[in-house]
């Protein structure tokens, strides 16, 4: 899949899953609850069934302002008890996930060393702000 393709999509992870869902419509309630409303050009889980976890939801949007609106108000559904365990993340290769995991184990370990401190990610390194975490 292109980068412009991907720029265009967002992946809901810990949606819950029914046996016979109707996914548009579950991505539809979720979106709603974001206060949202995009065009959603397509839909569907991802990977094999388990019974343990939900499988992630790929969903691919008519522009790439519409992901990135919802990337950013994804925090939104913290708010509900319902939605709480919901995470909206962009659509990445299998390389730019394994990157992400290397940067995410680096912050973690930064984290535990100094906790009075701020880490997060930013371009593709982990930085420290100058105030201390709340």
């Amino acid at each position: 899949v292109a980068t412009e393709d991907r720029s265009r999509s967002i992946i809901l992870y810990g949606v819950k899953e029914e046996e016979s869902e109707e996914v548009e419509k579950t991505v539809s309630d979720v979106f709603t609850k974001m206060g949202e409303k995009p065009h959603i050009g397509f839909c569907g889980r991802l990977g094999k069934t388990t019974p343990d976890r939900p499988r992630p939801i790929k969903v691919c949007l008519t522009s790439s302002d519409a992901a990135t609106r919802l990337r950013k108000s994804g925090k939104k559904l913290r708010d509900e008890p319902a939605t709480r365990s919901v995470f909206v993340a962009p659509d990445m290769t299998l390389e730019e996930r394994m990157e992400r995991k290397k940067l995410v184990e680096q912050m973690k370990a930064k984290k535990s060393a100094t906790p009075e401190r701020h880490f997060y990610i930013s371009r593709g390194s982990v930085r420290c702000s100058d105030s201390p975490a709340t």
